[in-house]
């Protein structure tokens, strides 16, 4: 992503315009304009740089809602429960781990801890997740699988998200601290509370065309990966996969017309809806 100087004049003039109002209203009223102004791009930095120092940790607060949006936003997901009292879940995380690692180059599967904050709570409720990184795409997006592993008695449940995140955006970045002295009063709050990530908005997925391309094999890639090695280590624990080998298709998420693969529909609307939660509120 390329800084567009235009956006630098137009922050410019707007500065301008406003410390020679204040200036003409009385001088000191402009120099109280470039203290307030000063302090909320220094909390809009500090904001960014917090944020950016929880997602580097192996422990994640959030409050409520909002816990996977530290990887990106959602492109797809997938659960999937059965019944067994055999150690299938540790089976499965293992075989999982060496496949992405293996066949499509996954970084480490890393234990993270989702820490609830919500101050309704009595005390914060913290929970396991594991978590790899794919290979970003040729333009920057990176793309993540999250897993859960969950067990009630005999009864086994497996979840996964794949989360794709654009890459930052110096022209996001120049407005956030531009229009600083109007979103800080507003944020401040929820940022304490754990419920504004400031690195959501700075994100673009990039437009292109070979973008989207890349992005829909590789999180096919990924949910191949994942779904198949699931089918193995079911089956070689003598657990029935007919229903889940029958699903295939629609947890793959293909739709097939007139029996061709309408590709286009797929790789359009899940880019859509990936750059419109990225960007859109930026925007």
């Amino acid at each position: 992503m390329h800084f567009k100087i235009r956006n630098a004049l137009i922050g410019s003039v707007l500065y301008l315009y406003l410390l020679g109002m204040a200036y003409s209203l009385e001088p000191s009223l402009a120099v109280l304009v470039v203290i307030y102004c000063g302090g909320c791009m220094y909390a809009a930095r500090l904001m960014i740089v917090g944020a950016e120092k929880r997602r580097s940790v192996a422990a994640i607060e959030f409050s409520q809602t909002g816990a996977l949006n530290v990887f990106g936003q959602e492109w797809s997901s997938f659960h999937h429960v059965f019944s067994s009292a055999k150690p299938v879940l540790n089976a499965y995380g293992n075989a999982l781990a060496a496949a992405l690692r293996d066949k499509i180059g996954c970084g480490v599967f890393e234990k993270i801890v989702m820490k609830d904050v919500d101050r309704q709570l009595h005390n914060p409720e913290s929970r396991n997740f594991y978590v790899t990184h794919a290979k970003p795409t040729s333009r920057g997006t990176g793309i993540v699988l999250v897993c859960s592993f969950t067990q009630m008695g005999s009864v086994q449940g497996v979840r996964w998200w794949i989360l794709v995140t654009g890459v930052r955006d110096p022209n996001k970045v120049f407005w956030r601290f531009a229009l600083a002295p109007l979103t800080i009063p507003a944020v401040c709050w929820p940022y304490i509370r754990r419920r504004y990530d400031p690195l959501a908005e700075l994100g673009t997925v990039y437009p292109g065309f070979f973008n989207a391309v890349d992005m829909l094999n590789q999180t096919r890639e990924l949910e191949y990966v994942a779904f198949e090695t699931l089918v193995e280590v079911l089956d070689s624990f003598d657990i029935n996969t007919a229903d889940l080998k029958q699903q295939k298709s629609n947890i793959m998420n293909i739709n097939v017309t007139g029996g061709k693969a309408n590709f286009g529909s797929v790789l359009q609307g899940a880019k859509n809806r990936v750059s419109n939660k990225l960007s859109g509120a930026a925007a």
